[in-house]
């Protein structure tokens, strides 16, 4: 079984695939596996091109806040940047899941993804969708990335908006209150899911 867990940015939706991992899932985590894909030898020299070559340190390696920083700008610069990265990413994605499903098939297997729903080309089982008030979502987005709240709010536009991806969802989970109220959330959800 694969269950997709999405949201936009800042809206929780690792802190809830921490609890259905709690529960005996297999988590895949795309952003973990779209920082490799973005500095793999076939993807960084198209990304230097697009991007500028100045996007990695003095040892050749990406520089991700300086990425962000320049893919964020546009709709045009982030969709140069999807264009490159995203079909990696989906090959890479696949065989992760393909492979935990091969090597623990007793075990669901958990993509965290905040462009699930975006990318189009992962089908799951069930969708999962974790949304969040948007002053949360930018408050919880500055402190992680140390990035401006403007930074913040222009990554966030560029998200898919929480309602197209509610459209979609087979549950929803609401982060508006403590850590402690979206675990026990996550965790009913969990519930039915395995059941």
């Amino acid at each position: 079984m694969t269950v997709g867990v999405t949201g936009g940015i800042g809206a929780g939706k690792s802190s809830v695939c921490r609890v259905f991992e709690a529960g005996g899932a297999l988590v895949v985590e795309a952003d973990a596996v779209g920082h490799e894909t973005a500095a793999h030898p076939a993807v960084l020299p198209e990304l230097m091109a697009a991007f500028g070559a100045d996007i990695t340190d003095g040892e050749g390696r990406l520089v991700r806040r300086e990425l962000g920083q320049r893919a964020f700008v546009s709709e045009a610069s982030r969709q140069k940047l999807n264009t490159i990265v995203w079909p990696a990413l989906n090959r890479r994605l696949q065989a992760l899941v393909r492979k935990a499903l091969e090597e623990r098939p007793d075990r669901a297997v958990v993509i965290d993804a905040a462009l699930l729903v975006e990318w189009g080309g992962l089908t799951c089982d069930a969708l999962v969708v974790v949304t969040a008030p948007p002053e949360a979502r930018v408050a919880r987005t500055v402190s992680r990335l140390g990035i401006s709240r403007a930074q913040a709010q222009a990554r966030m536009a560029s998200q898919l908006p929480d309602e197209e991806k509610v459209r979609v969802a087979d549950y929803v989970i609401v982060n508006d209150g403590s850590l402690k109220e979206l675990e026990a959330k996550a965790r009913a959800v969990w519930t039915q899911i395995v059941k």
